[in-house]
C-alpha cells in the first residue's frame, strides 16, 4: 500500500474498488442480492486534527502484540458490541464481510486483512423503540430498529427509512491478521512503531507483520520482508492480494520511507 500522503486518495479508491468488485461479483451471482449503499461522507484525515505527543522512551526495545489492536471491549450497555456477519435479508450478499462494534462507539467493516472505520450510536424512535445508527461503506449504513435473541447472538435490524430487514449473527473473532512468512527477512532497526507528522501510523513486528493506519479512515495488516533498504509488503482486501514495495532507511528514532519521514513512538500510542 503506497502510504505517502499525496497518494492517500488513490489508496482509498483502490481499497474501495476491491470492495466494490467483491460486492458486484457477489450480487451478480445472487439474483436476490441488493445493491450496495455507500457512505458519501467526505474523508477527513487526522492531518487536520491535533495529535497527542508520542512517547519515545524505550520504544525501540518494547515488546508488543498486534492482535491487541482493534478488539471489542465488553460493555453491558452496548447491545451490539462484538463482531457480526449478515446472514439473511438486506446485505446478506456480502457474506465475506465482518462488522465490528467495539463497545466504544467505533464500527469497522473488515474485508480480508483490511478494515474501514466508522462510528455507531444508540437512540430511541418516536415510539420509544431502541435504534442503532452506523455508517459503513457497505452492508450497514443507516438507522435501524433492532431486536436481539435471548442469547444475544442474533440480531434483527430494520432500516427505519427503507424498512429492509437484515439478520446478523455474532461470530468468533475473524482472523484478519495474516500468518507470518517463515522465511521473512527482518531488520531489527525497523521493528517498532512509527508516526508521521500528518498522523499516519506504521508498525513492524518481529515476526514479519506490518500494520498501517491511514489517518484513522482505514487500516491494513500485511506480511512484509525488509532487507538492504527495501520493504516488500502484501495485504488482502476481500480476495484481492496487493503487493507494494518501498525504499527505507532508519537513523535512530527517524524512519524515512520513500520520501516520507516518521518518528518512533510507543505501541501504546496506537491503541
Amino acid at each position: 500500500m503506497n502510504i505517502t500522503k499525496q497518494n492517500f486518495k488513490k489508496i482509498i479508491s483502490s481499497g474501495l474498488l476491491a470492495l466494490t468488485i467483491a460486492v458486484f461479483t457477489t450480487a451478480c451471482s445472487d439474483a436476490a442480492g441488493s445493491s450496495a449503499t455507500a457512505d458519501t461522507a467526505s474523508v477527513q484525515t487526522t492531518a487536520e486534527q491535533t495529535t497527542k505527543q508520542p512517547t519515545k522512551a524505550n520504544a525501540s526495545n518494547e515488546s508488543f502484540d498486534l492482535r491487541s489492536l482493534h478488539v471489542c471491549k465488553e460493555n453491558a450497555d452496548d447491545d451490539l458490541v462484538g463482531i457480526w456477519q449478515i446472514t439473511a435479508g438486506e446485505g446478506s450478499q456480502y457474506k465475506d464481510f465482518y462488522y465490528m462494534f467495539n463497545g466504544e462507539g467505533k464500527s469497522v467493516l473488515i474485508s480480508g486483512t483490511s478494515g474501514y472505520f466508522g462510528k455507531y450510536s444508540y437512540d430511541t424512535d418516536d415510539d420509544n423503540n431502541p435504534t442503532f445508527t452506523t455508517k459503513l461503506v457497505f452492508g450497514l449504513n443507516g438507522t435501524y430498529t433492532y431486536k436481539l435473541s435471548d442469547d444475544k447472538k442474533t440480531a434483527e435490524l430494520t432500516n427505519t427509512d427503507t424498512k429492509a430487514v437484515s439478520t446478523l449473527k455474532k461470530t468468533d473473532d475473524p482472523d484478519f491478521i495474516p500468518t507470518p512468512d517463515k522465511d521473512a527477512s527482518i531488520d531489527e532497526n525497523l521493528v517498532g512503531c512509527w508516526m508521521s507528522d500528518s498522523g499516519e501510523y506504521l508498525c513492524f513486528d518481529k515476526s514479519g507483520i506490518m500494520y498501517q493506519n491511514l489517518f484513522d479512515y482505514m487500516f491494513a495488516f500485511s506480511n512484509y520482508t525488509a532487507s538492504e533498504g527495501k520493504i516488500v509488503s502484501t495485504y488482502t482486501t476481500s480476495d484481492k492480494k496487493t503487493t507494494d514495495k518501498y525504499t527505507y532507511s532508519v537513523d535512530g528514532d527517524t524512519l524515512t520511507l520513500n520520501n516520507d519521514t516518521y518518528s518512533r513512538i510507543s505501541f501504546s500510542d496506537l491503541k
